[in-house]
């Protein structure tokens, strides 16, 4: 039985066996935002700091975002990807790769769901992350958006966990 576990120097780490979380946390939003352009634009609400507590630590981020898809013509979608200090993390290279695609025929073109991704990246160093989400719509014609949390009804969330190696 142990009541505390501390560092012997004042640092105050100790070393995790692999494969242990060190440390989580759980970020949710429930801002409203439309993506009506064919570039990636901030997801509202979405940014959150992390700081790993090692260097040599795999940082697996979890996202859950409801999203709506919506055009006045068949055929739309959209994505959303991790941004950590600046770089698009599995940015999409063509409208294949969208995570969500609908073909309803001809006609409005209205969805609404919830997406999911993980990615794992190397934490490199101890100092603060920034990260946050970025979306965009397939096609902008027709009226065509792509919505987080449409109406602010609606709740996503994103997760960082901190893996020992």
């Amino acid at each position: 039985s142990v009541d505390t576990i501390q560092g012997k120097t004042t640092a105050g780490t100790v070393a995790m066996p692999a494969g242990t979380v060190v440390q989580t946390t759980f970020h949710s939003f429930a801002t409203a935002t439309d993506f009506n352009s064919d570039s990636n634009a901030d997801v509202g609400g979405s940014t959150v700091t992390f700081t790993p507590k090692f260097a040599s630590s795999i940082l697996i981020l979890t996202m859950s975002v409801s999203i709506q898809i919506n055009r006045n013509n068949s055929n739309n979608g959209g994505t959303v990807n991790f941004v950590v200090d600046g770089v698009n993390i599995n940015h999409p290279t063509n409208d294949a790769d969208y995570e969500h695609y609908i073909n309803m025929g001809s006609g409005n073109t209205n969805l609404y769901t919830r997406t999911h991704k993980e990615v794992s990246i190397n934490a490199s160093n101890t100092s603060a992350k920034t990260i946050k989400l970025v979306a965009r719509p397939h096609a902008t014609g027709d009226s065509g958006v792509f919505r987080v949390n449409p109406t602010g009804y609606f709740n996503s969330t994103i997760k960082i966990q901190e893996i020992a190696q």
